[in-house]
């Protein structure tokens, strides 16, 4: 199963807000349950490595055995296969692993163990919005790795039916009352980072930009948009972190080449968005510009740049 959803990184003083909101007053709710899941690897990680993430979730009586690929991550939106498979135990359940899964798998994949676990009540509700289905799930709990913990303060919008372009304006609702950022790392993502107390985020470089034959004018252009919000927000992470020339430069670059090719293309975008769109790219290449730590921070932080996100990339998804 394809799984398609949008993280959202809460403030834990916003979650009454989240509740309390009339976005999700008029859904249907859907209930509140206490998940616990254990998550498994080798012990030199082979399945980070393969990609790949594999728990045992905990839902009431329930044992659900998950697997899934690390797919993509861009603008918050998360896409990758997943399968999941009610099993009788707290072990993996090797024969229960769908066939179209064991080609994901590393040759040593027996030989897991539990790495690590996240605990969170989550409430849900269905939305219907615009002819599509959306799971909307607050999640508040924490990823532990033996005395070491981060705690889980988040929305997850999983699209269950219609468009991508949904899961956007949903989240942009939600923002003009409650101040989020977006998401792009996964639990596993947390728990992985919790093992390792030394590891720090990378600085990630450009990288060059490959191009379809068949692709026209417009399919590369909205390529070449997304590599550049994907390379702005890798650096995010580590930028937040501290004061780093490399991932700075590398953010700048980024809203650099945004600018550029929104000039260059600029007849293939509607001009009301390009009017809204250009001077908020063109705000957060000035605060990167400045160089002023703690503005940069409180930029990266601001609904004023996550809106600006979730614009570009809800109209990117409007040309997929």
């Amino acid at each position: 199963m394809l799984e398609t959803e949008l993280k959202l990184l809460l403030n834990p003083t916003d979650i009454i807000k989240v509740k309390q909101h009339s976005l999700l007053q008029q859904a249907n709710y859907q209930g509140e349950q206490l998940l616990y899941s254990v998550y498994f690897d080798t012990v030199e990680h082979d399945l980070l490595r393969n990609k790949i993430g594999f728990r045992i979730r905990n839902i009431g009586d329930k044992r659900i055995q998950t697997l899934k690929t690390a797919g993509t991550g861009v603008g918050g939106l998360h896409t990758r296969q997943e399968w999941e498979t009610e099993i009788t135990g707290d072990l993996p359940d090797y024969q229960q692993i769908p066939a179209e899964a064991l080609a994901y798998l590393p040759a040593n994949f027996n030989s897991i163990k539990p790495i690590f676990i996240t605990k969170f009540n989550r409430i849900t509700w269905l939305l219907s919005i615009n002819n599509s289905l959306i799971e909307v799930a607050l999640d508040q709990g924490e990823v532990r790795h033996v005395e070491q913990s981060k705690p889980i303060n988040e929305i997850e919008l999983e699209l269950k039916s219609g468009s991508a372009v949904s899961l956007y304006e949903t989240a942009l609702i939600l923002l003009d009352d409650i101040p989020f950022t977006i998401e792009n790392k996964s639990k596993a993502a947390l728990g992985y980072a919790l093992q390792d107390k030394s590891s720090t985020p990378l600085v990630h470089e450009t990288t060059p930009i490959k191009f379809d034959s068949s692709m026209n004018a417009e399919q590369a252009f909205i390529h070449i948009v997304w590599h550049c919000l994907q390379h702005l927000q890798d650096n995010e992470d580590v930028t937040l972190f501290k004061y780093n020339d490399k991932s700075l430069y590398q953010m700048q670059l980024a809203s650099n080449r945004l600018l550029f090719v929104l000039d260059l293309y600029e007849t293939l975008i509607p001009k009301e968005f390009y009017k809204i769109l250009k001077p908020e790219i063109q705000w957060i290449n000035a605060e990167l510009t400045k160089q002023n730590y703690t503005k940069i921070c409180d930029m990266l932080f601001s609904p004023r740049y996550t809106r600006t996100l979730l614009l570009l990339s809800k109209w990117l998804n409007t040309k997929l």
